[in-house]
């Protein structure tokens, strides 16, 4: 053991330990107990000499048989349970020896978790754990953007693209779908890192929650929509394996033609994509590419056109894709000819029928594509991906993460589960999907089709106008029964993030009160962080003073002078950047309507029980969802976490409570699940219900300010147009005569009721 010491020392601490060693004794206290001497430190001592057996208060006063080391014990007795014993081992130990509480002793592998730490916690802790890993993007789609996609535009003009796309993000706050190439390709660059990072994050929690081998086995149609290239399936892929291969995979992608060409190259780039179709797969696609020359046809593009143009295009890469495909060669550059590419997905631009059903379908950044029309057409928009849930399917939303973004989640969350017509009840139970838009069963619509024209006016006197506005024409049996099927009884519950089925108490039912001031900087929204590593397409996209400085302001597009530093390199900057990410995961309920429907009413008639603050999980579903980084002090853990009771609580997690809760509290970190128990518990001030006073406060503020501004307006342009009518301005002085015709106009203007309300109450949306 000293030895080991010298060697590892300083050539000086060396010298002096080979003067010092000569004389070392190590003396026990009693006569009885022999005496150890080091007095040559080339002695070897045997191997058959045994190990001592008297208790010592020295550390290093026992030795591994067979060793010249000693054995580091910190015990009294060295021969208590080794478990408990700490000793120095050598090499070839360490990479032999196992330890049983953490590791098998006959296969090696950990109990619990993939390292030492993860098998150090608690195994609910472990589970209710979402991935800490920094995401990387697979170097295979790297290099198809960097040397397929962005070779072709000049850095300088792509970042000017890149930076005016992030400018539009920001004044909308919502995706919007590419209308050409150049579209196509600023997108990928400016998103593709973060949107495959979010997407990987919630899906792996999805198949953490339900099991990767339940996913293998009823996952059989999975239905990607988003507006490109296919990042969820790209995601998916990536997390089930080279081996998965389920019977039907489809992608639809809205846009331009030239995003659904991206997405098949990304997805040529995996294994799994390499499996064959089936022959409904095949019909479909060939109706669905059809439907692309209509889209054309909008844009003023004929599918002529279209056609010849992707022709051109191919003449470029024939021979040269052909050897790219076959070898992967990530040196290779150029255009990628897309018609020789087979994948197993099929791409689509639209959505199949609504007869056809899937077992998981994943939603990116669609839900909200007009911001005028909150939050009805999330109602709307909604409503078309859960009809196409098989019994037992699951639906993940995806949205950004932003005051929007969670708006948008929590509004389909209400829609999904309408906690207000459940008063007081949290436990996560299926409960019924109910449209907000009435209309006409499909059977009804058949039988006033066969009406004759008096006789149809007639009945349809007697229907809600409501009902008419989705009245289709029908005019089969078969098709009514299969459309009314359509309609057939559906419960859902959510998987993730809620802990519970009541309001979700981080709902303000209008994104614009983010926007409010100083409350709104204070309120607090449902989202979630992913760091993700820059490839090296990124890190050389985002340098320089363009997207690598702090603007001169939020949208302007323009870095601040002086902060970009010279030369190369890049200084101070970092090879990853965070995204953030709103999610909701729902499960259609397999169980029979009726018998759910009986329960919910068995559940009524005994009475609700409303659950207190602090209330403990029953099971694995109703784990407290951590929403910020914990805060590390002294002795104790303080989290914020979406709790069972349907409330936001503050949990402390103290020593006394338990070795075990207090290393995993540490250990915790946003976005996990916390199943263990806790000190104490408190209501926190950051939920919605301790600021609806103030914003309502704030918002009648805002309304009598909009009133006096208006009332102001009116009267200056009364005054000018009193003042314009009384000028004496000759005939030819053309600018006093324009200037006052200006001001009749825009009195006479104010005239009119609508125009004057347009101005006064037009919406100006921030986010």
């Amino acid at each position: 053991m000293l030895r080991s010491f010298i060697r590892t020392g300083s050539k000086k601490n060396f010298l002096r330990s080979q003067t010092i060693i000569q004389n070392i004794r190590l003396n026990s206290t009693g006569n009885s107990n022999p005496k150890i001497t080091i007095e040559d430190p080339d002695f070897i001592y045997e191997s058959t000499k045994p190990i001592s057996t008297e208790s010592t208060q020295l550390n290093f006063a026992y030795r591994a048989s067979g060793e010249t080391f000693g054995q580091l014990v910190q015990e009294v007795h060295h021969d208590r349970d080794p478990l408990h014993n700490s000793r120095v081992i050598t090499p070839e130990e360490a990479l032999e020896g196992l330890d049983p509480r953490f590791r098998d002793p006959e296969t090696g592998e950990y109990l619990e978790g993939a390292t030492s730490k993860d098998a150090r916690l608690d195994p609910e802790t472990l589970w209710g754990r979402v991935n800490q890993k920094q995401i990387r993007v697979p170097e295979e789609f790297a290099s198809v953007i960097q040397n397929n996609l962005l070779f072709q535009y000049d850095p300088k003009a792509l970042k000017e693209y890149v930076a005016q796309w992030y400018t539009n993000i920001n004044e909308t706050g919502i995706r919007e779908k590419c209308d050409s190439e150049l579209s196509a390709d600023v997108s990928i660059a400016a998103s593709f890192a973060q949107d495959y990072a979010c997407s990987y994050q919630v899906i792996d929690e999805f198949i953490k929650r339900i099991g990767k081998e339940n996913v293998e086995a009823n996952v059989n149609s999975i239905l990607d929509v988003g507006y490109g290239p296919s990042v969820g399936m790209l995601a998916l892929n990536e997390l089930m394996g080279e081996d998965w291969n389920p019977p039907r995979k489809d992608s639809v992608v809205y846009g331009d033609y030239h995003m659904i060409r991206r997405s098949k190259i990304m997805l040529s780039r995996q294994v799994n994509e390499n499996y064959s179709r089936h022959s409904d797969q095949e019909t479909h696609q060939e109706e669905s590419l059809s439907d692309i020359a209509k889209e054309n046809e909008d844009q003023k593009i004929s599918a002529k056109k279209a056609k010849q143009q992707e022709a051109e295009e191919d003449e470029f890469v024939d021979e040269f894709e052909k050897s790219f495909i076959q070898n992967h060669d990530e040196n290779l550059m150029g255009k990628v000819k897309t018609k020789n590419i087979k994948v197993k997905t099929v791409l689509l631009d639209k959505l199949r029928p609504v007869t056809v059903k899937y077992d998981l379908i994943i939603i990116s950044y669609q839900l909200l594509k007009s911001l005028e029309n909150f939050p009805f057409q999330v109602d709307a928009l909604l409503e078309n991906y859960v009809r196409r849930l098989n019994p037992d399917g699951h639906l993940i939303m995806i949205e950004r993460g932003t005051p929007l973004g969670s708006e948008i989640v929590a509004r389909a969350r209400q829609v999904i589960l309408r906690p207000e017509k459940y008063e007081g009840q949290t436990d996560k139970f299926p409960r019924p999907f109910k449209s907000s838009a009435k209309k006409l069963s499909a059977r009804d619509q058949l039988r006033l089709s066969k009406l004759s024209p008096e006789e149809k006016a007639l009945a349809m006197k007697n229907i809600e106008p409501e009902l008419l506005e989705n009245f289709d024409i029908v005019e089969e049996e078969s098709e009514a029964i299969e459309l009314d099927k359509i309609d057939e009884p559906v419960d859902l519950s959510v998987i993730a993030p809620c802990s519970h089925h009541g309001k979700c108490p981080l709902q303000f039912f209008d994104p614009q009160v983010y926007s409010y001031g100083q409350i709104g900087k204070k309120l607090k929204f449902c989202s979630y962080q992913v760091s993700v590593h820059r490839p090296k397409y990124l890190l050389e996209l985002k340098r320089g003073k363009k997207l690598a400085t702090k603007w001169t302001s939020k949208n302007s597009g323009v870095g601040i002078d002086g902060i970009a530093k010279g030369g190369r390199g890049r200084a101070g900057g970092n090879d990853y950047e965070i995204g953030s990410y709103s999610y909701l995961i729902v499960n259609r309920s397999k169980e029979d309507a009726n018998v759910l429907e009986a329960h919910r009413q068995k559940v009524l008639e005994e009475g609700i029980t409303e659950r207190p603050i602090g209330y403990l999980p029953q099971n694995r579903g109703e784990y407290s969802r951590i929403l910020a980084p914990p805060m590390k002090k002294t002795g104790f853990v303080i989290m914020d976490v979406c709790a069972p009771s349907g409330h936001l609580e503050k949990l402390h997690v103290s020593k006394s409570v338990g070795k075990q809760e207090y290393h995993d509290a540490r250990k915790s970190n946003m976005g996990d699940l916390w199943p263990l128990n806790f000190k104490s518990s408190r209501q926190s001030t950051k939920e919605n219900t301790f600021y609806f006073e103030k914003i309502e406060e704030k918002r009648e503020n805002l309304r009598k300010q909009k009133k006096r501004d208006a009332t102001k307006l009116k009267r200056k342009i009364t005054k000018e147009y009193k003042e314009a009518l009384e000028a004496d301005i000759t005939e030819d002085d053309l600018e006093d005569n324009l200037i006052r015709m200006a001001k009749i106009d825009t009195y006479e203007f104010l005239a009119k009721p609508k125009e004057a309300q347009r101005i006064t109450e037009k919406q100006k949306f921030k986010y």
